[in-house]
């Protein structure tokens, strides 16, 4: 029986259910688990393999010779972080740490935290934490030593502007936002979703509903990098856009398809947008797949992960518990999601060109993107999705997909002639990889902003040093 029940806490990428596994107690104490792990693996894991072939094996052994990497044994400590990532739980101080050149900073100061009680900021430099410095190149360096048990104390140090502060702060749970929405021009909507976890339906319902009455006319759903999360969130979601219907097809070792179905929705009579990317995986393509074939949306960007499995949580003796893969899923239309992914119905490569895309299809031709040091702003929005700008020997370089995006260009790299084409209804552009117009970076161009005007004079650019911004009108 599949367990949907979100309130259970349990999944992760389409967790169904959390069961227990009946122990042997004939075993020794230590023997329970690895007993219990082959009676699930050889009765239930979606390769097909048998109790006799597992003879004999450790739940390592077990485990690696399935080569699924989502099939993991937990012990009892682990699975109670699993069971926190799922709520988007951590004990810390409860903000979000970016890195540049000068450093380690606060991108974000999350409401109610312990972060906002202390008195951090937006901006703040992390310079050391209990007196220990930090390494300034490494936020994992920060992040270690800031988190900790609930209510132990901790002091900070940051610089703020010229000044050097210390501030003491007392660790407690936070809750981290998986549901971002913005408000465009023209009616248009923007909602990001992080992850689905146990209550990200919920916020998704209740800003959905905050767009609606501000007159929405049209939506963009970002899951770009979204790893998954729980079915029952994905599900409540498609609810958002879809009456009733069938959520994804279940296929089990023996073949037998037991579809997720859901009732009691609704429709959203206007054009839907869904951003998604090779880093979008298990109910992000859930989602997706859905809404797809349904028609009730595009999908913008790039073939997403292909995680089309599905995991069940055992609770094991002693504590521990074994997520194991049971079934693969389908969408509705029955396709294909495992190593494959979803396939976008309009392929941009580039997260500042697939935001812009979007844009541009939900009706919004003028585009003005505003970069500054920590700040991205579209149209005066701002957004986590950053363009790519920078300085070198006295030019201005800017990513060369957004910017052919901003002006409705498209772009191609040239094996044969080693050159990115850029092309648009009065001809194609060939930039030389090797020339100094142009600068590749693990694969991704950057050219010199004064060239690309010179073939679209229709972008605008206000260079202020640390304050840039690009501006065109799509088709002008």
């Amino acid at each position: 029986m599949k367990i949907q029940n979100k309130k259970m806490k349990v999944a992760l990428a389409l967790v169904s259910a959390l069961l227990m596994a009946t122990p042997v107690s004939a075993l020794a104490q230590e023997d329970l688990q690895t007993q219990q792990v082959r009676e699930i693996i050889g009765k239930l894991h979606v390769s097909g393999v048998t109790v006799d072939q597992l003879a004999n094996e450790s739940i390592k052994q077990m485990i690696d010779g399935l080569k699924d990497p989502y099939t993991v044994f937990f012990s009892k400590e682990e699975m109670s972080q699993f069971n926190s990532s799922l709520e988007n739980n951590y004990v810390g101080m409860g903000a979000r740490i970016g890195l540049d050149d000068k450093g380690i900073y606060i991108s974000e100061v999350f409401d109610g935290s312990a972060a906002q009680s202390a008195g951090l900021q937006r901006d703040d430099y992390l310079l050391a934490v209990d007196g220990v410095a930090v390494d300034p190149q490494s936020v994992d360096s920060a992040r270690n030593k800031i988190i900790g048990e609930p209510g132990t104390k901790v002091n900070i140090t940051v610089l703020r502007g010229d000044k050097q502060l210390t501030l003491e702060l007392t660790r407690k749970a936070v809750n981290v936002p998986e549901v971002y929405s913005s408000s465009f021009s023209n009616g248009v909507g923007y909602i990001q979703i992080t992850d689905f976890s146990s209550d990200a339906d919920e916020d998704f319902a209740k800003q959905l509903s905050d767009l609606k009455a501000k007159g929405l006319k049209s939506l963009i759903l970002d899951v770009r990098n979204n790893p998954g999360g729980l079915v029952d969130t994905a599900q409540n979601i498609a609810k958002q856009f879809v009456k009733e219907g069938i959520l994804i097809h279940t296929k089990d070792r023996n073949g037998v398809d037991e579809p997720i179905s859901f009732d009691g929705g609704t429709s959203l009579q206007i054009p839907v947008y869904i951003l998604a990317n090779e880093n979008s995986a298990s109910a992000s393509e859930v989602l997706s797949g859905a809404l797809q074939d349904y028609n009730v949306a595009k999908v913008i960007g790039m073939q997403t992960f292909g995680k089309g499995s599905v995991q069940q949580i055992y609770q094991l003796d002693g504590g521990s518990a074994l997520k194991v893969t049971v079934e693969e899923y389908l969408t509705p239309n029955m396709r294909k999601v495992n190593k494959v992914g979803i396939t976008p119905d309009v392929k941009v490569d580039g997260s500042a060109a697939q935001l812009i895309t979007a844009l541009h299809l939900s009706g919004i031709a003028d585009v003005n993107v505003q970069v500054t040091k920590h700040t991205t702003l579209y149209n005066g929005v701002e957004m986590t999705t950053a363009l790519g700008a920078f300085h070198e020997n006295g030019k201005l370089y800017a990513n060369t997909r957004a910017l052919a995006a901003l002006v409705g260009a498209s772009i191609t790299w040239n094996e044969a002639n080693r050159t990115v084409d850029i092309a648009d209804a009065s001809g194609t552009h060939a930039v030389p990889g090797q020339s100094d117009k142009l600068i590749i970076d693990n694969g991704t161009s950057y050219i010199d902003v004064s060239l690309f005007k010179e073939y679209f004079p229709q972008l605008k650019v206000d260079d202020q040093g640390e304050n840039i911004s690009f501006r065109a009108v799509k088709g002008s």
